[in-house]
C-alpha cells in the first residue's frame, strides 16, 4: 500500500462537517504517489450503491491539474457511472450527433438485442462508437441521468413557481381579511358556509345543515347570495381559496362532530383510502366518470362503485392536483393512464365489473 494511504480515516456514516478537516488533508496529499486502486475503500467491481446507506470517502483525481479530489461514493451512486468516470469514458460522436430521445431509443433497442442476437448486439455497439459493453452501458446510464436531471430541473422550477404563487395568495388573503371581505355575513363566516355546502354536496339534508349552522333558509339564501357575490367580485381569488380549503376539509367548526356522524351513517368514513396512495386508481376513477358522463351515467353513482362520495372525490382531487402540478413525471404518466382507461371505459358497458 502506498504511504499516501496512511492518511485514510473511515468516515462512513459521519456528516461532512464532522470530517471537513480530513478532506482538507486529502486535498493536499501527494497525488503523484497516490494509487486510487489501493485506497482502503476502493471497490473496483463498481457495484451500485444504496441511496439510504453511508459510504466512506474514495478520493480520485483524473487530472492532476484539477484543484480538488472527487468523492466518487457520494457523487456517483451508480456503479457504471463511477466506472466511466474513473476510466474517463466519453460519449461517442455517433451518439452525440443524435437528439436525446433518438439516442435513448436507439441504445435501448440495441440493449434488447443482447439476449436475442449477441453478435448483432456487439456489431451495433461498435457501429455507434462504443469500445465494449461497459462503455455502452455507461452511455445508456449517462442518457438516463440526463433525462432524470431534466425532470428534476423542471420539477424544481415548478415548485419554485408554486411557492411564489402560494406566497402571493397568502398576501391576497391577508389583504381580504384586512379589507373586511372575509367578515361574517349574518353571523355565518366563509369557512362555515363552505363546510355547509360540502355537507350538502355530500348528501346531508339541508334542514339538518341549517340546524347545525343555527340559521333559517331565508337567511341562508341571503348569506349564500352575498358570499357568491363577494367571490365573483374578488379578482385575486383569495375568497375562493379560503372557500376551497374549507370545502375540502369540511369537518371543521360547527361541523366537526356532524361530519363524523354523517360519515358513520353513510358507511363511508373516509371513502376509499387506497385512492390517496394509488395514482393509477385516481386516474381510473376520473376516466370512468368522464366516459360515464358521455354515456349518460351519473357521476355520483360511479363514485359509489369505488366506495366514494362526491365530497370524497373533491378531497381526492385536492390531494393529487398539487402533486401533478409540480411533478412532470406524474403529468406524463397521467396522459398514458388516461389513454388506457378511456379506452377501457369507452364502450357502454365498460366498468360494470370494477376491479381494484
Amino acid at each position: 500500500m502506498s504511504t499516501v494511504n496512511e492518511l485514510h480515516q473511515d468516515v462512513s456514516g459521519k456528516q461532512k462537517d464532522e470530517y471537513r478537516g480530513y478532506l482538507t488533508i486529502l486535498g493536499r496529499m501527494d497525488w503523484h504517489n497516490y494509487d486510487y486502486t489501493t485506497w482502503p475503500c476502493a471497490d473496483l467491481s463498481f457495484q451500485d450503491l444504496e441511496d439510504d446507506e453511508d459510504y466512506d470517502v474514495w478520493p480520485f483525481k483524473p487530472n492532476l491539474n484539477e484543484p480538488h479530489w472527487v468523492d466518487l461514493n457520494n457523487q456517483f451512486k451508480s456503479g457504471i457511472r463511477r466506472y466511466g468516470y474513473v476510466n474517463k469514458l466519453e460519449m461517442p460522436e455517433q451518439v452525440r450527433e443524435l437528439s436525446h430521445d433518438d439516442a435513448t431509443n436507439i441504445l435501448n433497442d440495441i440493449k434488447n438485442l443482447k439476449n436475442s442476437d449477441l453478435s448483432e448486439f456487439n456489431d451495433q455497439i461498435h457501429e455507434y462508437g462504443f469500445s465494449d459493453e461497459d462503455h455502452f452501458l455507461w452511455g445508456i446510464s449517462l442518457l438516463d441521468s440526463a433525462e432524470e436531471k431534466a425532470y428534476d430541473d423542471a420539477d424544481n422550477f415548478l415548485k419554485e413557481q408554486k411557492a411564489k404563487l402560494d406566497a402571493q395568495m397568502d398576501t391576497h388573503i391577508e389583504a381580504a381579511e384586512a379589507g373586511g371581505l372575509l367578515d361574517p355575513i349574518n353571523g355565518i363566516d366563509m369557512e362555515t358556509w363552505a363546510a355547509a355546502n360540502a355537507k350538502i354536496a355530500g348528501g346531508m339534508d339541508l334542514e339538518e345543515v341549517l340546524k347545525i349552522v343555527g340559521t333559517e333558509k331565508p337567511i341562508w339564501d341571503e348569506v349564500s347570495a352575498e358570499w357568491t357575490a363577494r367571490m365573483s367580485q374578488d379578482t385575486t381569488f383569495a375568497i375562493s381559496k379560503v372557500y376551497g380549503d374549507a370545502f375540502m376539509n369540511s369537518n371543521i367548526g360547527k361541523f366537526a362532530d356532524a361530519g363524523t356522524n354523517q360519515e358513520s351513517e353513510t358507511g363511508s368514513p373516509a371513502g376509499n383510502n387506497d385512492i390517496y396512495e394509488d395514482f393509477e386508481l385516481y386516474i381510473k376513477v376520473m376516466c370512468h366518470q368522464n366516459m360515464g358522463a358521455a354515456q349518460g351515467k351519473d357521476a355520483a353513482s360511479i363514485l359509489q362503485e369505488y366506495g366514494l362520495t362526491v365530497t370524497d372525490w373533491s378531497s381526492v382531487g385536492m390531494h393529487w392536483t398539487p402533486k401533478m402540478a409540480t411533478d412532470t413525471r406524474m403529468a406524463l404518466k397521467m396522459g398514458e393512464l388516461m389513454e388506457k382507461y378511456n379506452a377501457e371505459f369507452a364502450s357502454e358497458k365498460a366498468g360494470d365489473d370494477i376491479d381494484f
